[in-house]
C-alpha cells in the first residue's frame, strides 16, 4: 500500500507543518513503507489531486491522509469516494476536527506510526449536488455562524473556540430564522420557521457540538435534528443542553417541543429564498436540495488503537 498524505499548508497557521513533515518521514521510514507528500495550492486542489491519483493508479492501494481541518477531509473525500483500492484517513493540523470525536482515542489521529498501522472499515457518506459530506450538514443559525466565525478569523487573530463565541453572540443580537419545507424519506413534509437544522452522519460539529449523540457511521442512516424558531430565553437554555448532546434521549426522543429528531434515508429541503448550507464547514447557496444516505461509501482508516464508535454498535449486536 501507498500512503499518501496530502497537506494542507495553511492549516493551522501554518505552525505545525515543519513538526509533522518530520513526523510523517520518520514514521514512514522506520516502518519501510511507501509514501508521498502533497502540499495542496489552493481551494479544490486536493480534490483535482486525489481523483488524478486515483484514474492513475487504479490497482494500487492506496490510502489518502487529508493533513489539516474539516476542508481538507471534505477535499480527500470527494476526490476519493467512487474509487475502488483507495482508503481515506485524517491527520487533523485545522482549527476544526469533529469527526475525529466520533472514534476511540481520537488523539491517535495524530500519531503518524499508529496511522500507517490502522485497518479501514467501509462508512457511510452523505451525497448532496454531487457532492459528499462525512460528517454534518447544516443549515439555518449554525450555518451562518460559521460564515461569521470565518469573517472574524480574517479580521482578527483570535483562538477557535473564541471566534466561535463571538460568532455566536454577534447573531444572537441579530433577527434569526429561517422559512423552508423539509421532505423526509418522501412521506413527511414539515414547514415551518427553523432556527436550524442539522443533518448528520456522525456526532460532533461546530467545535464540539453533540447534535447527534444517536448517530452511527454504517447504520444507512441519517440522523436529523430540526429545531423550530425559539425565543432568545428559550435558546439560552437550550443550547447548553444542545452542545452536550442532552436535547435527545437514547431512543431518539427529543426532549423540547421545539426539537424533532429522527432518522431517515433521504431528504429534500427548499427555500424560496437562497439559503447557505454547511457541509463539513463547506458553504454553499441553495433554494432547493436532495440529500441522501450512501451506505458503505468509502473506505476510513482508523490508526491502530482508535475504534469507531458506529462498529463497536454492531459488533454489540452481532
Amino acid at each position: 500500500m501507498k500512503h499518501i498524505f496530502v497537506i494542507n499548508p495553511a492549516a493551522g497557521k501554518g505552525k505545525k507543518l515543519p513538526a509533522v513533515l518530520s513526523a510523517i518521514t520518520y514514521a514512514c521510514e522506520e516502518l519501510e513503507v511507501d509514501f508521498e507528500i502533497y502540499h495542496t495550492r489552493t481551494v479544490g486542489d486536493g480534490i483535482r489531486f486525489v481523483s488524478e491519483t486515483c484514474k492513475q493508479y487504479p490497482d494500487m492501494m492506496k490510502r489518502f491522509y487529508a493533513c489539516g481541518g474539516d476542508g481538507t477531509l471534505f477535499e480527500v473525500l470527494n476526490g476519493a469516494v467512487g474509487h475502488e483500492n483507495t482508503e481515506i484517513s485524517v491527520i487533523p493540523l485545522g482549527t476544526g476536527n469533529d469527526f475525529t470525536k466520533a472514534f476511540t482515542n481520537p488523539e491517535y489521529f495524530k500519531d503518524i506510526k499508529r496511522q500507517i498501522l490502522g485497518k479501514a472499515e467501509r462508512i457511510d457518506l452523505m451525497k448532496y449536488n454531487n457532492r459528499y459530506s462525512i460528517n454534518v450538514i447544516n443549515i439555518g443559525f449554525d450555518c451562518d455562524v460559521v460564515q461569521r466565525v470565518s469573517e472574524i478569523k480574517r479580521s482578527v487573530v483570535v483562538p477557535s473556540k473564541m471566534a466561535y463565541a463571538m460568532g455566536v453572540a454577534d447573531l444572537f443580537m441579530k433577527p434569526f430564522g429561517k422559512n423552508f419545507k423539509v421532505l423526509i424519506d418522501d412521506r413527511e413534509l414539515v414547514e415551518r420557521e427553523f432556527m436550524l437544522c442539522a443533518i448528520a452522519n456522525s456526532h460532533y460539529y461546530g467545535d464540539g457540538y453533540h447534535v447527534a449523540p444517536n448517530a452511527y457511521l454504517n447504520d444507512g442512516l441519517m440522523d436529523l435534528c430540526l429545531v423550530d424558531r425559539v425565543s432568545r430565553k428559550d435558546f439560552i437554555r437550550v443550547i447548553p443542553k444542545y452542545k452536550a448532546g442532552q436535547h435527545v434521549d437514547a431512543e431518539d426522543h427529543s426532549l423540547y417541543p421545539f426539537v424533532r429528531y429522527q432518522k431517515c434515508k433521504k431528504i429534500v429541503i427548499e427555500s424560496k429564498q437562497s439559503i447557505g448550507l454547511c457541509a463539513d464547514g463547506e458553504i454553499s447557496p441553495f433554494k432547493s436540495i436532495e440529500i441522501t444516505c450512501i451506505p458503505k461509501a468509502i473506505a476510513f482508516s482508523a490508526p491502530k488503537g482508535s475504534v469507531c464508535i458506529a462498529l463497536m454498535k454492531e459488533e454489540a449486536n452481532a
